[in-house]
């Protein structure tokens, strides 16, 4: 009976009935959880044959960051959904390795981009700071 069209971390965003900042500032409860997975908690080998369950959640679920701290987030491409946004760090084919491939990031003069995609079967790594107060996903 559903499908899932996108998912970060195992979690396809639900819409909120109240705006998540106003949520926020009126302390209105129900409206979002602060439990955003840092990590896929169902990692498989992304690159390859696809699980038959994703395992994968809906929710309106936020990660708080902290005022301008520097967020690194790796868009890792999968053989099931593709496409995203921010300065380009790094790039590669394959699944991302975290030893390896975090020596080749370009953190001298990266790309800013307002969009960009993620390779088929491969990876992308953005960085952006946090210095815009507010709610966001």
């Amino acid at each position: 009976g559903t499908k899932t069209v996108a998912d970060i971390n195992n979690v396809s965003f639900v819409l909120p009935i109240v705006a998540l900042l106003q949520a926020h500032y009126f302390k209105l409860q129900g409206i979002f959880t602060d439990d955003f997975p840092a990590n896929p908690p169902s990692p498989y080998n992304y690159t390859g044959n696809p699980p038959a369950n994703l395992q994968t959640t809906n929710g309106t679920k936020v990660y708080r960051l902290g005022f301008n701290e520097t967020v690194e987030v790796v868009l890792q491409g999968t053989s099931l959904i593709t496409p995203f946004n921010f300065f380009v760090v790094g790039k590669g084919l394959g699944n991302f390795d975290k030893g390896k491939d975090l020596s080749s990031f370009n953190l001298v003069d990266p790309v800013e981009r307002n969009t960009m995609s993620v390779p088929t079967a491969g990876w992308t790594a953005i960085r952006f700071r946090a210095d815009n107060p507010g709610k966001t996903m």
